[in-house]
């Protein structure tokens, strides 16, 4: 787990890449890998890569990155772990390849060097990687199916510009990257920057499941899809999926996910999802450390984490620690947080703190429950939106009416009345709509009140919010696939990769940890995806029944997320009025701009890995 950096002249014309730019990328990223750095020039200096590392898997020199394969023909900067790359080294050996290193990152540039594209559908881990081809003067930018690892570009005057952070990008790179519209609008809307935007004009993300090419003297042209996470949700035709066979899945999954060459510990929650994956650890026969953050203000009500996750804990025998955390030490940290934060966003809060105390106790490496909502309809999404469109989706009404049946109950100034409420008749016509409706923090038209008129209307033109949801569950709505499959497209394809996912790798990274997602596998999902668009999709219960340790308490909790006592904390900090998400919104904005956390500290003198 690492951080990527670069710059690449492509322009027909001979100009070297001012490798101190990439220096201070690498620098800006230091706290993503604190193990090593790494800085990589070929003879032309056209090309420049960084790299921070943070050591998981061959820990020693041999997994120092830029990486330089035996040819001299390859060279790679690379954030992320192949799970399954000792399969993957026995078959290339028997395919006559030959190694000079244990790393994972070797065995990942030669299944390019022997499959190309192709080989990336053999890849089983998370990843985002920059690779150097030097015969073909060509470079390779590829990112995991599901976007689980992030990559950043931005092209400056025939330069691509690329790391594994946005704000890395905004403030090393030679500007300017004006504030975009899309990516206030959409912050306001959703509480995250949805993609293909970031906070700043001119820097992209790489979409998910793709792959960039680009070569000396060509073009930049789009990305290209080799995997689509969309596509697994269709109910092919399949014998249904029982219990026994769910549960040598997630064993598959968490076997793959353990592989390490350092401790591998778990957030432990009191939720279904984490008690599950302790259980198959443990099973597995992992001395597993789990960490569990607590919160002084919840101490012996029912949101406190602590207890029944301690109980999980005793039961397993793992080795635990419980770290509480209150209003004092939030105050200490927030400005610290904001300065971590890699684009505006509501959460994230909860993953820096537990990283911070998985971190403090020693840990490299740490599973978390990430992503068994999305695939065992543990949100209130998954009831409410089919129902919604049972009621509302195919009632006779033109959409002016919905509009200005909404525009009506707006000017009902009713304190009952939900603030979304008066949206339930203009957005409730597809599920896209009735999704945007349940997840986004404020509606359009509620706007109006908080960003000025012309860059509201440039950024609801560039964000298409609808138009995105649309084209995610697009496949699955001409598949037919039931509401519950294409609820949880938008879940896994839209709250997930633009938030959770994307939050997690900042806020761990932020403490050097890395954070690994078993749930998140597009191995489990080809074999899940057509059992949650069947008409029994697996629920929770059935994820608990592949453990053998799940205590009914565990169970028979009500689902309350991951809570922390943000609210109140603002409130005591700011002073802004409890207005929920809404108010630590509006507190975010304030705070972020792109001159924020600058370096203050000078730059090295780039030291070079390899000349090529």
């Amino acid at each position: 787990m690492c951080g990527v950096a670069g710059g690449f002249y492509f322009g027909a014309e001979h100009r070297p890449v001012e490798s101190a730019v990439v220096a201070r990328l690498n620098e800006w990223q230091r706290r993503r890998g604190p193990d090593g750095e790494g800085l990589w020039l070929s003879a032309d200096r056209r090309i420049v890569l960084g790299h921070r590392r943070l050591a998981i898997i061959e820990t020693g020199p041999g997994g120092a990155q830029p990486m330089v394969d035996r040819s001299g023909r390859w060279t790679i900067s690379y954030n992320g772990e192949i799970y399954n790359y000792r399969e993957l080294r026995a078959e290339l050996e028997e395919l006559g390849s030959c190694f000079l290193t244990n790393s994972d990152t070797e065995v990942l540039i030669e299944v390019i060097a022997r499959w190309g594209e192709i080989g990336l559908l053999k890849l089983r881990g998370m990843y985002a990687f920059a690779l150097w081809d030097s015969l073909q003067q060509e470079l390779w930018l590829v990112r995991d199916p599901y976007g689980i690892k992030p990559l950043y570009f931005a092209e400056r005057a025939g330069t691509l510009w690329f790391a594994s952070q946005a704000r890395a990008l905004a403030n090393c790179v030679p500007g300017p990257f004006p504030v975009e519209p899309a990516a206030l609008v959409g912050f306001h809307l959703w509480g995250f920057v949805p993609e293909p935007w970031t906070w700043w004009t001119g820097i992209r993300p790489l979409p998910a499941g793709h792959v960039l090419r680009i070569r000396t003297g060509g073009a930049l042209h789009p990305a290209e899809s080799y995997s689509s996470i969309q596509l697994a949700y269709i109910n092919r035709p399949m014998p249904p999926l029982d219990r026994r066979q769910l549960r040598e899945l997630m064993l598959d999954s968490v076997r793959h996910h353990l592989v390490s060459d350092v401790p591998v510990g778990l957030f432990l929650s009191s939720g279904v999802d984490s008690t599950v994956l302790a259980s198959l650890s443990t099973e597995l026969g992992l001395r597993l450390r789990t960490v569990t953050l607590a919160f002084d203000e919840y101490l012996g009500t029912a949101d406190d984490e602590a207890p029944l996750a301690e109980e999980v804990a005793r039961a397993l025998g793992t080795e635990h620690e419980t770290v509480r955390i209150g209003y004092g030490k939030f105050e200490e940290l927030l400005s610290e947080f904001l300065d971590c934060m890699d684009q505006p966003t509501t959460d994230g809060l909860n993953t820096f703190l537990v990283s911070r105390a998985a971190a403090g106790t020693g840990l490299k490496v740490a599973l978390s429950g990430l992503g068994g909502d999305e695939l065992f309809g543990g949100y209130p999404s998954f009831r409410q939106i089919p129902k919604l469109q049972k009621w509302l989706g195919h009632a006779p009404w033109p959409k002016v009416l919905g509009v200005g049946a909404s525009k009506i109950i707006r000017g009902v100034t009713a304190p009952w009345l939900p603030p979304k409420f008066a949206g339930l008749f203009r957005y409730s016509r597809s599920v896209a709509q009735a999704y945007f409706l349940r997840r986004a923090l404020y509606l359009d038209d509620e706007l109006e009140a908080l960003l000025d008129r012309d860059t509201l209307s440039l950024g609801l033109e560039r964000l298409a919010t609808i138009a995105e949801l649309d084209k995610l569950v697009a496949p699955l709505v001409e598949a037919d696939a039931p509401y519950y499959a294409q609820v949880a497209v938008l879940e896994a394809g839209w709250y997930m990769r633009n938030q959770l996912l994307r939050d997690t790798d900042w806020s761990s990274m932020a403490h050097g940890l890395e954070v690994r997602v078993p749930y998140v596998a597009p191995a489990l999902l080809a074999r899940l995806g057509p059992a949650i668009a069947s008409a029994a999709p697996p629920t929770k219960r059935d994820l608990a029944a592949c453990a053998e340790y799940v205590p009914a308490a565990v169970l028979a909790r009500a689902k309350t997320g991951f809570t922390t006592p943000v609210n109140r904390w603002i409130r005591e900090t700011t002073g802004i009025p409890a207005r929920g998400l809404r108010g630590w919104a509006g507190y975010i904005t304030r705070r972020f701009d792109a001159d924020t956390a600058r370096p203050t500290h000078a730059v090295p003198t780039p030291t070079l890995a390899t000349v090529n």
